[in-house]
């Protein structure tokens, strides 16, 4: 009985100590992380996500995507689908990935970790005939209420085959600082 005894303290003993360190490591989480967010938020990579339709007379564009910009390159696509106003036949439809930045510029102040900007990338359309076609994409994000930094609709202009299909307006694109690897 005794010998239980003794086994059932020093367990009790065990488990408060353990229930201390346990504490004092919660009561730490918060300094480790804001310690833990920095190195994330000092990340070279910017985030971008992409919905947007284009104009461009009897033909237009719809494009859905993300990825991820560095100072040398982007990474990511995502869906297009080609098709004419007139008799809503699709033209073509498929996915696109994005192969060469050339260009990414923020503009303005920061809101939070988003921030408004225009990207310039070389992209692949690959329709569902998987014939890849060389396009030229260029995003543009222009936050609520921080104006018209960049001169042109939220949304994309994207130029493939001797066609420039621009922005109608409708969509919506973002920049966020800080993207995962």
């Amino acid at each position: 009985m005794e010998k239980q005894r003794l086994i059932s303290r020093s367990s009790r003993r065990e488990f408060l100590k353990k229930a201390g360190i346990g504490s004092a490591a919660l009561a730490a989480l918060p300094a480790l992380g804001e310690l833990l967010a920095a190195p994330v938020l000092a990340s070279d990579r910017i985030g971008f996500k992409l919905v947007a339709a284009s104009k461009m007379g009897t033909e237009r564009v719809i494009m859905a995507g993300d990825g991820q910009l560095t100072d040398s390159e982007a990474t990511g696509g995502g869906t297009f689908v080609h098709f004419s106003t007139t008799d809503l036949s699709i033209i073509a439809t498929g996915v696109w990935k994005a192969n060469r930045l050339r260009s990414f510029t923020t503009i303005g102040t920061p809101f939070g970790l988003a921030t408004s900007g225009i990207a310039d990338m070389d992209i692949d359309l690959i329709p569902a005939n998987n014939e890849r076609i060389e396009g030229r994409l260029q995003i543009f994000c222009d936050l609520p209420g921080s104006g018209r930094f960049t001169g042109e609709d939220e949304g994309f202009i994207l130029m493939v085959g001797g066609k420039t299909f621009s922005q109608a307006g409708v969509g919506a694109s973002l920049f966020t600082f800080g993207a995962p690897s």
